[in-house]
């Protein structure tokens, strides 16, 4: 299988998200069939969507009760609110897209998409994500 568009980049990551969640909720030692069934059901539904993303309520509470530290590098320093998606492409004014960013981070991203800016920092391209499938 190859990850061809960030959707199904970000529901191939919210299926993994929810196999692990399944296996800690098990508390499984490993994944087994019943995790690896729930990923492909929900990455499946996703993409033809079926299925649709659950509320991040819990994602927000974390976010906000965790120690702050910049979502793309992991500093602690000069901390402010990152629009993930930036609203010049689309992206709202909302919980579920704001992200904490240093200011080196935050400067240098601007209004690119995630995605891209950090697949030129980092030199990679969308193919790297398929070894991880």
């Amino acid at each position: 299988m190859e990850i061809i568009t960030v959707g199904e980049l970000l529901h191939w990551s919210y299926a993994n998200l929810a196999m692990a969640h399944s296996a800690i909720t098990a508390k499984a030692g490993k994944y087994g069939r019943t995790q690896f069934m729930i990923r492909s059901r929900l990455y499946s539904g996703l993409n033809k969507q079926t299925m649709s993303i659950g509320p991040i309520v819990e994602d927000d509470r974390l976010k906000m009760s965790l120690p702050q530290a910049c979502c793309y590098c992991g500093s602690r320093e000069y901390l402010s609110a990152d629009h993930f998606i930036p609203t010049r492409r689309g992206g709202v004014n909302s919980g579920d897209n704001l992200v904490w960013a240093c200011r080196s981070c935050n400067r240098s991203k601007c209004a690119q998409d995630a995605l891209e800016w950090l697949m030129k920092k980092t030199g990679s391209h969308l193919s790297c994500f398929s070894a991880v499938i």
